[in-house]
């Protein structure tokens, strides 16, 4: 953290954001961007919960998977789990069941939490993994969120684990990287949401920030770049992925 140049309690008061899951060492500055947007929360009343959002690489299973851990593992120390927070959403709709299999290997949520640790070290966790991309488990997803959250948005962080992808032969995935960019750098949340919902820009996490747009907790919020970076990597099947931070305050 030290050689990332963080600090606690430094930053801006961001209600939700948008961080990579890559290797550290390619990606690691543009995450630690992204939570530092909301560090500036802990000068006031810090978050009491941090809700992780994740899609799932490996599994084939369709549905929203919450986990049943008591705490989650980083370097800088356990993380406890709200699972009052957890059993709200689980309330909701018998899409969202409590299956910790899907979380045992997927890193998606595991590379963000030492950022979690670091930023909001008092905070809980609600560890949320989507698998799948099918539409009724996103809108459900939204309506939950937005029905467990929305009484406690103002002690609550919201963040979604997301990586862009373009494919060689299809420049215009690219173009819409460079779009959502341009839309977030312009703070225009109507445009986001209509690129996304379009499903202009290609990627893994895009149901998650589907179903974070559509829930009602950003209303009011205005999007922005954590950082002016895009950084890419050589992904799997000849994709390209590209890694951006973003929140909206």
């Amino acid at each position: 953290m030290r050689e990332l140049g963080l600090r606690r309690g430094r930053g801006g008061l961001a209600r939700a954001v948008i961080a990579p899951h890559g290797a550290w060492e390619i990606s690691g500055r543009l995450a630690a961007a992204a939570f530092a947007s909301a560090a500036g929360r802990c000068a006031g009343s810090p978050p009491l919960r941090v809700i992780v959002m994740g899609p799932m690489h490996k599994s084939l299973e369709e549905g929203v998977f919450l986990s049943n851990s008591h705490s989650f593992q980083t370097p800088l120390g356990d993380i406890p789990v709200d699972q009052e927070a957890s059993g709200w959403l689980e309330a909701y709709s018998p899409l969202i069941t409590t299956h910790d299999i899907p979380h045992l290997h997927e890193h998606s949520i595991e590379v963000l939490l030492p950022f979690v640790k670091y930023f909001f070290p008092q905070a809980e966790i609600v560890p949320i993994l989507l698998g799948g991309r099918s539409e009724s488990s996103v809108r459900v997803l939204a309506s939950a969120l937005h029905a467990a959250f929305a009484p406690n948005v103002g002690d609550t962080l919201l963040a979604v684990s997301f990586n862009m992808t373009a494919r060689p032969d299809n420049p215009w995935e690219l173009d819409a990287i460079e779009e959502c960019m341009r839309l977030f750098r312009e703070g225009k949340s109507r445009g986001l949401r209509a690129a996304f919902e379009r499903r202009a820009v290609c990627g893994c996490g895009c149901a998650l920030v589907r179903a974070l747009m559509q829930s009602g907790l950003l209303d009011g919020a205005r999007p922005s770049l954590s950082s002016e970076s895009l950084l890419s990597a050589k992904g799997e099947r000849g994709k390209t992925v590209y890694y951006g931070a973003f929140s909206f305050a």
